[in-house]
């Protein structure tokens, strides 16, 4: 099978799990702002960050490892790297009960009362059941059972919306929690049963050294981990403290619709890195992945811009109307979305390398960039001030990616990503300020995905001689 048509295969299996996974969830936020105040909403999304940034900490990433070191090993070295990592995962969700139950004594204790604070256990609660369901869902794709990993997607968001069903109308915030907690843990049930991947668990086949082979490869991703909580969700806690929880509730909901372009490239990323693994060193390595590059920035470019044009639309349709002013934010956080993406996708040659230390380097850079513009511009700009952050500091870590793989594999027709670039910078800026009317933005769309089609017409020529030769 070619390394196109293997891309290709392994892209629609995954979207068939992740993107009815993702599309579900989107269509379960006209409930969720129904059932919540802007308040509980803000509120259930920063105890995902909370989530989110503890994730790596505690499991160190282990998930990242069961997905590289499995993969194409003998079946007696792949019982090793699952029994030595599940027993490795299980004794850190045990330590990290242990200094959550410390914490609380404390936090009662001083009477100190905050988000965190106020949520720990139910945040402990996301937090393992996230971490075991990723472990679960990461290895199935290690040992190749891509449709159990693809079914799971769906398996986990209908137990999702399920729970929420059931729970949220009655407890709230803690319904919410807890209908996530229930989805990761049936998933991942999910998962080990039909990919069988509790017959590569022994007792007797856990090795310290391969522990130890895992972990110097996933604990290096921890501070990149940090990097990317800082880029992304420093924000809330800032938000918190200078704006209040009605803010971050709005900006949660404005950050939903760039999911929906985030949500298009994870399912395709999750096939591009088995693609970028089995073809790297390859004779045509090079010109395969600038091709793929390009035709993948230009439809995140064009997604966005479409995303832009639908904001009002799509939030008129996917909330209610307390939520409303969230429009006006989205086209600036779906343009962070896009380098977001590029960034993910520039750093993927460091996956096939196991040069895990650019990865750090890179979200450093994004990192500093967030902390900074977080403390100038959320103060002064409110929540402006929060997406025009996030957007920049995406830009600067995925220019630091490109910039630290070039060793690896040099990026070409630079000048067509700058064009297409400052065309989308040009058209969200005036979509997002209302400066023109609707009808003129329509039309802009065209004429702008027309210029694309102009510059990328080689591809377009490439694609259209494939598609004859196939025929």
């Amino acid at each position: 099978m070619g390394k196109y048509r293997r891309l290709g295969k392994n892209t629609l299996l995954v979207f068939i799990g992740n993107a009815g996974a993702k599309l579900i969830s989107l269509l379960m936020l006209p409930f969720y702002t129904r059932w919540l105040s802007v308040e509980d909403y803000g509120s259930t999304d920063i105890i995902t960050v909370y989530v989110t940034f503890l994730t790596g900490f505690v499991s160190c990433n282990i998930a990242e490892s069961i997905f590289i070191f499995p993969k194409g090993a003998d079946r007696d070295r792949q019982e090793i790297y699952f029994s030595s990592a599940s027993f490795f995962l299980f004794l850190m969700l045990g330590l990290t009960a242990l200094i959550f139950g410390v914490a609380s004594v404390v936090f009662k204790r001083c009477d100190i009362h905050n988000s965190f604070s106020d949520n720990l256990w139910l945040i402990y609660g996301m937090l393992a059941g996230m971490i075991v369901q990723q472990f679960a869902q990461q290895f199935t794709r290690s040992i190749d059972k891509i449709q159990v990993y693809s079914i799971t997607g769906i398996v986990l968001t209908g137990f999702t919306a399920l729970f929420a069903f059931m729970l949220i109308p009655k407890w709230g915030v803690d319904g919410y929690v807890w209908s996530m907690i229930g989805a990761y843990l049936l998933s991942a049930l999910y998962s080990i049963t039909f990919s069988r991947g509790y017959t590569y668990w022994s007792c007797h086949r856990f090795s310290i050294n391969a522990c130890k082979e895992m972990l110097k490869y996933s604990i290096p991703l921890i501070p990149n981990g940090i990097m990317w909580w800082l880029v992304s969700a420093l924000n809330r806690p800032l938000m918190e403290a200078h704006l209040g929880m009605y803010a971050i509730g709005i900006f949660a909901v404005a950050n939903k619709f760039p999911g929906i372009l985030s949500m298009l490239f994870t399912v395709f990323v999750t096939s591009w890195q088995i693609s970028v693994l089995e073809e790297f060193g390859k004779k045509g390595y090079e010109v395969f992945f600038n091709r793929v590059f390009r035709s993948v920035v230009t439809g995140l470019l064009i997604v966005s811009l479409l995303i832009t044009l639908c904001s009002k639309l799509l939030v008129s349709l996917f909330t209610s109307d307390d939520f409303f002013e969230a429009w006006q934010y989205i086209p600036l956080l779906v343009l962070g979305t896009v380098f977001s993406c590029v960034s993910s996708m520039a750093g993927s040659n460091f996956s096939a390398t196991r040069t895990s230390k650019y990865f750090f380097y890179s979200s450093v850079w994004g990192a500093v960039a967030a902390v900074l513009f977080n403390f100038i511009l959320i103060p002064s700009l409110a929540i402006w001030g929060v997406a025009l952050s996030v957007m920049l500091s995406f830009v600067v870590m995925a220019l630091s990616r490109i910039w630290y793989g070039w060793k690896y594999v040099q990026i070409t027709n630079v000048w067509k990503y700058i064009w297409m670039l400052v065309l989308t910078g040009l058209y969200i800026v005036a979509a997002s300020l209302q400066v023109t009317p609707y009808w003129f933005n329509l039309i802009g769309f065209v004429s702008v995905v027309g210029i694309f089609a102009f510059i990328n017409k080689d591809l377009l020529l490439l694609v259209q001689t494939k598609f004859k030769l196939r025929k």
